[in-house]
């Protein structure tokens, strides 16, 4: 709330836990990917109610995918607009190659929705510092990643990752937001430190364009 004034900011909530349950649930109902889609957005909205009726008394407010276009008034006025992660793609969100969780989920809408509206970065808070090369809660030697390229990062092919391998795809082909800050919530300052530019978890970028090849 004290960055507000010198960072305007939106907040795109996820589903956490509960949209997991919720996966989990709907997988042994044998329902499809769109299915699954619709149901991550119910519990990523539910959270943005939440978040937005908390920040209220300072200037916190709910809005929905159709009122972006009134994003620059709400910043204009002091607000902190919230709204729900979960990109709009619904009953068509395309089968993903495994199984049928969605490959687009709230990594993938708070990406794209700084992209869209070519925000200064984007900040993802978690409740890990960062990237690892194993999970850290089931490895204690696993090691941190502090800064790492798209490609380079999607080489890895790591077995767990914090982040979803869609927002990755997405930041390849950037051309606004050409990096990603992975920053834990729970650190204090640590989001003040992201939204000023600094690395206070992990950084993941988009190489500069090759002007010879175009690559």
């Amino acid at each position: 709330i004290s960055l507000r004034p010198q960072y305007p900011m939106i907040i795109a909530t996820g589903g956490g836990t509960r949209s997991r349950h919720v996966y989990s649930i709907a997988l042994e109902l044998g329902m499809p990917t769109g299915i699954l889609a619709k149901l991550g957005q119910q519990i990523s909205e539910q959270n943005a109610l939440m978040v937005a009726t908390l920040l209220a008394p300072y200037g916190g407010i709910k809005i929905g995918h159709d009122d972006i276009f009134k994003m620059p008034s709400y910043l204009a006025l002091g607000c902190i607009p919230v709204i729900h992660g979960m990109p709009p793609y619904g009953y068509w969100e395309e089968p993903p190659e495994t199984g049928r969780i969605p490959a687009h989920r709230t990594d993938v809408g708070a990406y794209l929705l700084a992209e869209v509206l070519g925000a200064a970065r984007c900040v993802l808070v978690k409740d890990e510092k960062g990237l690892y090369t194993h999970d850290p809660k089931k490895h204690p030697d696993a090691g941190f990643i502090p800064e790492i390229e798209v490609s380079e990062l999607l080489k890895l092919d790591l077995e767990d990752l914090a982040v979803e391998r869609a927002m990755l795809t997405a930041l390849q082909r950037a051309r606004s937001v050409r990096e990603v800050f992975i920053v834990n919530g729970l650190e204090r300052g640590a989001i003040g430190r992201a939204l000023a530019g600094e690395n206070a978890g992990t950084r993941i970028y988009c190489a500069p364009a090759d002007l010879t090849t175009g690559a």
